[in-house]
Formats: structure tokens, C-alpha cells, sequence
């Protein structure tokens, strides 16, 4: 549980509400971390019991890996810096990373040390909604790839997930942790969820969940600035797989420093 000793005023914490939203980036992610802390929240992983100790509110914070690995990591170490544990959600068929390689399975072992919940991001269109074919999922790549925790989000979910409860697993969108009144997201770049979470703080509202995805808050210059940086790592990604596999045609053609990247 997070402790604290003094709780902010509702009023107070609502008169620091910028009169135009903050940027997005480290500084204002911390910001809600610490904004959070105050205000007492209890920051929950979604594989765990559903509910709050000791009466506290509760904070799931969520991420939902679309992009961005090293941001991933990146979000990772911040919340451990501050104390508390995130939800991060992989993507087996993602087109932007490559779940399966070394670099990706190494952030989320290192991730899960850190004490963070770390599941699959389901894409309804490869498995489904159905929960054999999703555990029997989960089953595979734990025995055989990597150790997951049992928790989903899904990618652009269907009304067939939203508030289903799940058995074999804890879905995000369970209605236990997720409706209307408790939900905000970053979707589409947009920082304008910013000051509804600093009013819904302000209250302690006993249950919010949070979606960030990690790639938005590297701090850029714009989206083609962003852009090229995406590109120059998925462009690297390729020169050294195509080296390791076939040196003898494209090393000397190919052949480089390895580069590390942060989106």
C-alpha cells in the first residue's frame, strides 16, 4: 500500500490545475505519479484481488504496448522510482516491434522484477474473444517463450469484452476495474484527459484507471519528428536481423554500429 501522512486538499489540488493542458512527457508523468501518491491512492496490479486495502482508493495504472518497447521500459523505471507498480500489455502480433526477439523479452523480464503486471494486449482479429483460446495462449508462450502474469487488455476491443469477466485470467475491461466514471486514456496523443484526472485526484474517486501508452510521452518535437525516430529503430531492427542471418550477402553492405533507441 502507498502511505502517506498529510492528504492535499481537494480544493488546493484543484487550483494547481493548469489553465492550458501540460505536455506530454516525463516531467507531467511523474507529475500524476506523485499528484496520485499524495492524494493516497493505492496503485494496483490488475492480476491481483479486485479492491482497495485498508479503504484506499485505487489507481491502475495501465499501458498497452502498441509502439514503443523502450518507453516501455522507460515508464517502467520512473513507477519503480517512485514506488509502484504499472500494467503493461504485450502484443504478440504487433507490426511496430517484434514481441518474440531477445531485446523484447529481456524488458519485460526486467519489467515483472520491478514488480509490474505484465500481460498480453489481445488483438481480437488473430485470437478472439474466447477464453480457452486466449489461456491456452497465455499457456503456450509462458511454457515456452517467456513468464507472463494472467491479465489482458485488448487491442480496439470489441462490445463483446467490454465488462466481460474472465475465469482464467483478468481482463481490463472487466467491469470490476473498468466503466465510464473511472476510465481515462491517452488515446491519439491527446493530453486532454489531464485535467479531469487532477479534479477526479482532487475527490479521491475510489477507483480510476488509467491508460497511457508509453510511446506518446517520449518528449519529440512533433509527430515527424517522433516518426523518424520510430523508423530509424524498426530500419536497424532489420539491418541486424538481415546480418545475423545472412552475413555472407548483406554484412559488408549492412554492416554498422548497434545503436540504442528510445521509441
Amino acid at each position: 500500500m502507498n502511505e502517506i501522512d498529510v492528504l492535499v486538499p481537494a480544493a488546493e489540488l484543484t487550483n494547481m490545475v493548469e489553465p492550458s493542458p501540460p505536455e506530454l512527457g516525463e516531467n507531467t508523468f511523474r507529475g500524476i505519479l506523485t499528484t496520485a501518491l499524495n492524494q493516497g491512492y493505492h496503485f494496483a496490479r490488475l492480476d491481483e484481488p479486485v479492491g482497495a486495502p485498508l479503504g484506499c482508493p485505487v489507481f491502475y495504472l495501465r499501458h498497452d504496448v502498441d509502439i514503443s518497447t523502450p518507453m516501455a521500459m522507460r515508464l517502467g523505471e520512473i513507477e519503480h522510482e517512485h514506488g509502484v507498480c504499472g500494467n503493461f500489455f504485450f502484443q504478440l502480433n504487433a507490426e511496430t516491434y517484434s514481441f518474440f526477439v531477445p531485446e523484447t523479452l529481456a524488458i519485460i523480464r526486467r519489467l515483472r522484477e520491478m514488480g509490474h503486471c505484465v500481460g498480453l494486449h489481445i488483438d481480437e482479429l488473430l485470437i478472439g474473444a474466447d477464453e480457452r483460446a486466449i489461456a491456452q495462449t497465455f499457456d503456450w508462450v509462458i511454457e515456452h517463450i517467456v513468464a507472463l502474469d494472467r491479465a489482458v487488455s485488448f487491442h480496439r476491443p470489441s462490445p463483446e469484452v467490454l465488462g466481460r469477466r474472465y475465469e482464467a485470467f483478468m481482463n481490463a475491461y472487466d467491469e470490476r476495474v473498468f466503466d465510464a466514471g473511472s476510465y481515462l486514456s491517452d488515446s491519439r496523443r491527446s493530453i486532454t484527459f489531464h485535467a479531469t484526472l487532477m479534479a477526479w485526484l482532487a475527490e479521491r474517486r475510489p477507483r480510476i484507471q488509467l491508460l497511457l501508452h508509453a510511446e506518446w510521452w517520449r518528449e519529440v518535437e512533433g509527430v515527424a519528428h517522433f516518426w523518424r525516430l520510430l523508423s530509424e529503430r524498426r530500419n536497424d531492427e532489420l539491418r541486424r536481423y538481415m546480418i545475423k542471418n545472412f552475413p555472407k550477402v548483406f554484412a559488408s553492405l549492412l554492416d554498422g554500429e548497434n545503436r540504442q533507441f528510445s521509441v
